[in-house]
């Protein structure tokens, strides 16, 4: 069988000046950053130290080859991966807090942001490097890897021009952009020499995947801004529904004063010690931050208090209207004028910022007031009794009135960005509960969609890259075997030889010598419509292991057996068992319905598990098979095919190892 030779693009050892020199540069750059970064002054210091790597890895490539990079190339990924993993992780399968831990033993004190780069940086050293380790092949990809980074060097400057930063970090600092374009270059100037003879190939395989990298980008960014939007809703309803409660807890303690007050119309006589005591303390256990309960006669002096601890004695006997002017008026209202009075945030005799009301007490069958109950409300433990329902290592709180902070729960963990802001009345006078985030809090909410999207649409544009040069290569294939085809038309004998051998090569797999996708097509577009068919769709279950662990030969003769197994099973039953490509194959069953295609894809099934085919790990090879099947009438191919390929989905989804009819 004849063979044809078709250029690979590769620039295996560029020999470019100027790739040389813009890797010095970059190299020179990221030892700059390092040294900044290592003293604080600028940057962040485990992205200077992977792009210090990733250019010595570079130029090494150069100059040295890039069997000779591997040493540096492989530990950077290494650690790129890490970083990734982290950031795309759901929270529920680790916790960012657990993350944190692992920062902090590392470095006490750090967290999982100190050691992890930015993500735009960290997504496009990955294709810096990945374009390294492929050897800038553009068959395996680099030129779109490298296009995927000059878009992710473009999202951060993009990135640095937004006003508010985001939660996450994503771009890194001017001089590591300025780096990595170095690096980006470096790569650039080293393959146009190679790359040039084949532009209308890479152009065509290029602009679309990078159209799909565009929008994976536009789309992250919108739903990044979504995400955070969302969490900054979620936590100011939070704090919202905080201060409301608040609120209702100080409503609930002005009409529990009033009842307080009311009993005392039910009495003739001033209360007694041991009735004020009896009474106030049912109120006092209710609202903890009532500092104190008091009776105040008609002169201004506190002749009872409750609970009688050293702060409260301490101020028995004092008389309000010359020992706390700044609450006169507040007594006066309610001893002269018969009506409740409150003061101002008032310093209390007590110590410490407060309220005190003020309610008069009629005795019964009187009509002025023979005295007046005086509650003073603690703001700081009113504030107390607020915070007490949040927890420190999520939230640090304050309570202002106006620029004047009353209290404050500091956080036990580093703040985040943003800061929430409610406002709270108390009894009519304005507060504000200022609420701060932690950074660990806000991190372990944040969804992680925005960035698992961006990573895989990145995915995407790689792999329809690599899938549209595939498919060029074939198209030039096919033109040369034409070609050739023509020139031994010459000769009748050879002409008819080489007509079979390609007419063959283009129906069948060299490998397995089953029919390939285009001769199962024939067949299927060849079947009579007045019959039903079905069609199973088969892929070998984790055979990238056999190729891992067992070798490509080992994997080859799989193939091979597999093949021989469907074709025993299939062509009995009138059936075509063909191979579609990797460990994929395919079998149409004209004039079969469900129950029989059904019965031949579990006999298939278990013909491959009991073969004795086995992995590394001594467990059975096995398959997961998709069926589907068409009524008698028109077939459409790609319905049955893609009905066909859905099964398929659901029995690998399933747990592989089995057979799976289409809905």
């Amino acid at each position: 069988m004849t063979s044809y030779y078709f250029p690979r693009l590769t620039s295996e050892r560029p020999v470019s000046v100027w790739a040389i020199t813009a890797s010095l540069v970059s190299l020179t750059g990221a030892l700059i950053a390092l040294s900044l970064a290592a003293f604080g002054l600028y940057g962040s210091l485990p992205a200077a130290v992977l792009l210090a790597i990733a250019a010595l890895g570079q130029l090494a490539w150069y100059r040295l080859g890039p069997a000779s990079s591997q040493a540096l190339l492989w530990p950077a990924m290494g650690l790129l991966a890490l970083c990734l993993v982290s950031y795309l992780l759901p929270e529920h399968w680790l916790p960012h807090a657990a993350w944190d831990h692992l920062a902090g033993r590392l470095l006490a004190g750090s967290l999982l942001v100190d050691w992890r780069p930015p993500l735009l940086l960290s997504l496009c050293l990955t294709a810096l490097l990945l374009s390294l380790m492929v050897r800038t092949r553009a068959s395996l990809g680099a030129p779109m890897l490298l296009s995927i980074a000059a878009l992710l060097l473009l999202a951060q400057a993009v990135e640095a021009l937004h006003s508010a930063p985001g939660l996450l970090p994503l771009r890194g600092s001017w001089l590591e952009q300025a780096t990595l374009l170095t690096l980006l270059l470096g790569q650039v100037v080293g393959v146009t020499g190679a790359w040039k003879q084949q532009s209308f190939r890479l152009s065509r395989a290029l602009w679309p995947g990078l159209g799909l990298a565009v929008l994976s980008l536009l789309f992250w960014h919108h739903q990044k801004d979504l995400s955070e939007r969302q969490l900054a809703d979620r936590i100011d309803q939070q704090h919202v529904q905080m201060a409301e409660s608040l609120s209702r807890e100080i409503q609930d303690h002005l009409a529990a004063m009033r009842r307080f007050a009311n009993v005392w119309r039910l009495v003739t006589t001033s209360p007694g010690s041991t009735d004020w005591a009896t009474q106030a303390a049912q109120y006092q256990r209710d609202f903890r931050y009532f500092l104190n309960i008091a009776y105040i006669d008609t002169s201004s002096r506190i002749q009872l208090v409750h609970p009688p601890n050293a702060l409260n004695l301490q101020v028995l006997g004092s008389r309000l209207f010359e020992d706390q002017p700044a609450g006169r008026e507040a007594v006066t209202r309610a001893l002269r004028e018969g009506t409740e009075g409150r003061t101002d945030i008032i310093e209390l005799l007590q110590g410490g910022p407060g309220v005190i009301h003020y309610l008069p007490v009629f005795l019964a069958a009187e009509s002025r007031p023979t005295g007046a109950v005086a509650m003073a409300v603690s703001l700081p433990v009113l504030a107390d009794t607020l915070f007490a329902a949040s927890d420190p290592e999520a939230l640090q709180l304050s309570l202002y009135h106006g620029s004047e902070r009353l209290a404050h729960r500091p956080a036990e963990a580093r703040l985040g960005p943003w800061q929430l802001e409610a406002e709270l009345d108390l009894s009519g006078i304005p507060l504000r509960l200022l609420a701060e985030p932690t950074l660990a809090r806000l991190l372990s909410d944040l969804p992680r969609q925005p960035v698992v999207s961006l990573t895989v649409g990145l995915l995407l544009a790689q792999l329809l890259y690599l899938v549209l040069f595939s498919q060029q290569q074939m198209v030039n294939q096919h033109r040369a075997v034409r070609r050739t085809n023509h020139e031994l038309r010459r000769e009748i004998r050879k002409r008819t030889r080489l007509q079979q051998e390609v007419e063959w090569l283009a129906g069948h797999d060299e490998l397995t010598g089953l029919p390939n996708r285009r001769t199962f097509l024939q067949a299927l577009r060849a079947h009579d419509p007045r019959q039903p068919i079905s069609v199973l769709l088969c892929d070998i279950d984790h055979f990238k292991k056999i190729n891992d662990r067992l070798g490509h030969l080992e994997g080859d003769r799989y193939l091979t057996e597999v093949g021989c197994l469907g074709s025993e099973v299939v062509e009995p039953a009138g059936g075509l068992f063909a191979r579609l490509g990797g460990e994929e194959f395919v079998a149409s069953l004209p004039g079969r319905g469900a129950g029989e295609a059904m019965r031949i894809a579990e006999a298939l099934r278990t013909a491959i598990a009991t073969r004795g085919l086995i992995h590394a790990d001594g467990t059975p090879l096995t398959i997961s098979i998709g069926v589907a099947t068409g009524a008698p009438g028109p077939l459409r191919v790609d319905d049955l095919l893609n009905a066909a390929d859905e099964a398929l989905y659901c029995a690998k989804a399933d747990g592989r190892n089995q057979a799976r009819l289409s809905g």
